[in-house]
């Protein structure tokens, strides 16, 4: 059985498992990028946590000046050329990319509001957080 395979049905496995807010562990469909996202609940986090260290990226989004975590962001990670090499329709609250080393302009949007953060991926991992804090018009 190929990795996609393995992969798919561990997501779908664990996806049951925790029906009302599954952690989801995948590769995207190119192959080239495995990623953890979630992190409703202290159980996920604690999971996210402890498997950060097997991923160069770690991303988390939340909002306000209490920094409560928010899911639903739409997520695009383009490399240097601008070619988009991973992206998720609802990422968050944690989202952890293990990416091949080099730069990568992350963008998020959340309820209409885009955030752009250029990050450099090496040996070390980065650990990356956008919040949205509420302005008032």
């Amino acid at each position: 059985m190929d990795i996609n395979k393995i992969t798919a049905i561990s997501a779908i496995v664990f996806g049951l498992a925790g029906m009302a807010a599954p952690l989801t562990y995948a590769q995207d469909m190119q192959g080239s990028v495995a990623y953890m996202n979630g992190g409703i609940g202290a159980g996920e986090q604690a999971k996210l946590r402890e498997s950060a260290k097997d991923y160069n990226l770690r991303l988390l989004f939340s909002e306000a000046k209490d920094g409560a975590y928010v899911s639903n962001v739409k997520l695009d990670v383009a490399d240097h050329h601008g070619k988009s090499v991973f992206s998720l329709p609802n990422a968050g609250p944690m989202t952890n990319l293990k990416l091949p080393k080099g730069d990568y302009e992350i963008t998020a949007v959340y309820n209409g509001v885009k955030k752009t953060s250029k990050v450099s991926v090496g040996e070390k991992p980065v650990s990356l957080s956008l919040n949205w804090a509420h302005q008032d018009n």
